[in-house]
């Protein structure tokens, strides 16, 4: 290797290695956040001898293996305790367990504080993990040589900053949509640097990256408002209080990873694509549309293998939770339409989407970077007209970025679930207390409604439009009109019957019905709210109509009334369950009426 070809890759690597050393001498910008559960304690450990405790005859429950454990790590360094076997990963196999064996043992507060719950709930793997990251590495180095090793690299600085940088910030209450866009296109240009050098190439796949980006992020953005994904179901961050006491933005966290996840896949494409353009023009002195032609026709195919990989990919990770889904013998249609499912349904389209479009417009921009190549006099001026082009080509970019990071800030706050927020008692969620969107104290509860009965609110009812603080959810009693009101006017009052349970259509399930009535004083909006079942792990259950779907898309006159009845499956092990009315524009809890037995 020539002197100076080794040089360069020696300053690109340094640089880089000084980066990283830059973020992580960084202060920890993590801040304390509370959830549903206390600090725990994690140590590695190993396991000295596995005990059986006697059975008891009069439990259903299966005994509990219980481990001596020697702590290696921490504090605890050097004591023997005795920890219950959780089973790796929080799961009730213990079969893998075994004496000699490495493990993670984890100390968490008893409810009252008196003491530390002690188990053994995984199998300590970074080891493991350490070689098969070593051998990847070596792989890297000896197949791609110094672009290798800068590529690692620049793998490295990203993982610190979206460690170091990202989450912290997320979890501190920033917007993750904006702090995504701002990251990812960081990301973007500094390992394109790293990996590819400063070349026109360069350049092409930036602004291609970057632009792709954007109309990905728009795309979700718009994606996930109008489908009303939460991204609260089975996910504990709908617990966790930032240090300002809301809730974390899960659906900016939602359009973040979509975001995050593009970018690995769009580097991949544009790349490939301005390389190819750049190798084409020289070898193969194609210009113009001859050259957008031949490029194009290669991109395709790129598309067609890149789309596929990626649906393979979001396959691949969401595969057991498919299996689960289809062995509970739920419908097809309501296996698609899980949020969980259809979250990673969107995930692959709109990445589709962006890799669709990032070949085109990365051409487009590589083309007339071409002339750049050109010696000859006369091409003067046909290079400030290209370099014109880029500089427009940009100039959009950005806006289009800009516009991406803006469209997370519509929505408004969310304060966090946890347990407590779902005891009437604890929360303040007093029978008959006023609603956030206005008070209604003179409106006595019917509790003679059956599940088939009209709930059309007491016309003598007239609503007190003032309103509590924002953010408080109350609970109401079944019966009770509840006002609700529309950018500051009072558009009616909506009634919940009495939350009826019966068994439901698959095993261990059951099915929640209740009828809902609406009366306007002014055009109510049905689409502007919608029902869920709350659960008290924080699970958030769509109730959908059981006759007209497309009835609660409609808009009811002033004067008029309507009322249609619910349904929805829920396990059978929830507890602490209830009807809630959410505000679609702020996705707020605005009411809730508990579910009986």
């Amino acid at each position: 290797m020539p002197r100076d070809a080794f040089q360069r890759h020696l300053i690109v690597v340094l640089f880089g290695l000084g980066l990283i050393c830059l973020v992580l001498l960084l202060p920890d910008l993590t801040p304390h956040v509370s959830g549903q559960n206390g600090p725990i304690e994690a140590y590695r450990g190993r396991i000295e001898q596995i005990s059986a405790p006697a059975t008891d005859p009069g439990s259903d429950l299966p005994p509990v293996p219980i481990a001596t454990v020697l702590i290696l790590d921490g504090p605890r360094s050097g004591q023997h305790i005795d920890a219950y076997l959780t089973g790796p990963s929080g799961s009730q196999d213990t079969s893998t367990y075994a004496a000699g064996q490495e493990v993670v043992v984890t100390f968490t507060k008893t409810p009252d504080g008196s003491q530390d719950y002690i188990e053994v709930s995984d199998r300590w793997r970074l080891p493991g993990l350490a070689t098969l990251a070593l051998i990847g590495a070596v792989a890297v180095i000896v197949i791609g040589g110094w672009q290798g090793v800068r590529a690692l690299v620049a793998l490295g600085l990203t993982a610190v900053v979206i460690l170091k940088v990202l989450l912290p910030l997320i979890i501190a209450g920033v917007p993750p949509v904006p702090l995504a866009v701002l990251t990812a296109s960081g990301i973007t240009v500094v390992t394109i640097l790293m990996t590819e050098g400063w070349k026109r190439s360069s350049v092409a796949a930036i602004l291609g990256t970057t632009g792709a980006l954007a109309i990905t992020g728009l795309l979700a953005a718009i994606t996930t408002s109008l489908l009303g994904f939460t991204y609260t179901a089975g996910s504990d961050l709908a617990f966790l209080a930032t240090p300002g006491g809301g809730g974390l933005d899960l659906r900016g966290i939602l359009l973040a990873a979509i975001i995050l996840g593009s970018v690995g896949v769009l580097d991949d494409v544009t790349v490939t694509q301005a390389v190819l353009v750049d190798e084409m023009a020289s070898t193969g002195r194609l210009r113009g549309s001859q050259l957008v032609l031949s490029a194009m026709t290669i991109g395709r195919s790129h598309i067609g293998a890149t789309v596929n990989t990626l649906f393979l990919a979001y396959v691949g990770v969401g595969l057991p939770l498919l299996v689960l889904l289809l062995v509970s013998a739920q419908p097809s249609a309501a296996v698609l339409n899980d949020e969980l499912i259809a979250t990673e349904i969107v995930r692959t389209l709109i990445g589709s989407l962006g890799i669709v479009m990032a070949i085109p417009l990365t051409t487009f921009i590589a083309v007339p970077l071409v002339d750049e190549m050109t010696e000859i006099g006369p091409a003067r001026s046909g290079r400030r007209s290209s370099r014109t082009r880029v500089i427009a080509v940009a100039a959009v970019v950005v806006v289009l970025l800009i516009a991406t990071s803006a469209s997370s800030l519509l929505s408004g706050p969310r304060r966090p679930l946890s347990p407590d927020n779902l005891d009437p008692a604890a929360l303040g969620l007093v029978p008959g207390a006023s609603p956030p969107t206005a008070s209604d104290p003179g409106v006595a509860p019917d509790e003679s409604l059956g599940p088939d009965e009209s709930v059309a609110p007491d016309d003598s009812a007239a609503p007190d439009d003032s309103a509590p603080p924002d953010g408080e959810l109350v609970l109401v009693d079944p019966g009770q009109a509840v006002p609700v009101t529309l950018d500051g006017t009072a558009v009616g009052t909506v009634t919940v019957s009495t939350p009826k349970l019966t068994a439901g259509t698959t095993v261990s399930t059951s099915t929640v019905t209740v009828r809902v009535g609406y009366k306007a004083r002014a055009p109510f909006p049905l689409a502007s709210g919608h029902w869920e079942v709350l659960i008290e792990d924080g699970t958030e259950i769509p109730l959908v109509p059981t006759d007209d779907l497309q009835a609660m898309e409609t808009t009811v006159p002033a004067g008029g009334s309507f009322d249609t009845q619910l349904s929805a499956q829920i396990p059978d092990a929830a507890s602490n369950a209830f009807v809630v009315y959410v505000d679609k524009a702020s996705d707020t809890l605005l009411f809730a009426v508990a579910i009986g037995s």
